[in-house]
C-alpha cells in the first residue's frame, strides 16, 4: 500500500516532465507572437492599444 502511494507521485513526475520535453515550446511561441502588439495581447489589451492608436491619429492630425 506504501508502495502504491510512493509511486503515483513518482510516475506523475515522470509524465510531466517527459511532457515537457516533447512539447514543441518554439511552434507555441511563434503561434502566441500572432497575438501580441508591441508587447500588448490583442483581446486584453485592446483599451490600451485603442488608446495608442487614438492618440497616433491625433498626432498626425496635428
Amino acid at each position: 500500500m506504501i508502495a502504491v502511494l510512493i509511486l503515483i507521485p513518482v510516475i506523475g513526475f515522470v509524465l510531466f516532465v517527459r511532457a515537457c520535453y516533447k512539447t514543441d515550446w518554439k511552434a507555441i511561441d511563434e503561434q502566441n507572437r500572432q497575438f501580441y502588439i508591441d508587447g500588448y495581447h490583442i483581446y486584453y489589451d485592446r483599451k490600451i492599444l485603442r488608446q495608442k492608436e487614438v492618440e497616433q491619429l491625433k498626432s498626425k492630425l496635428e
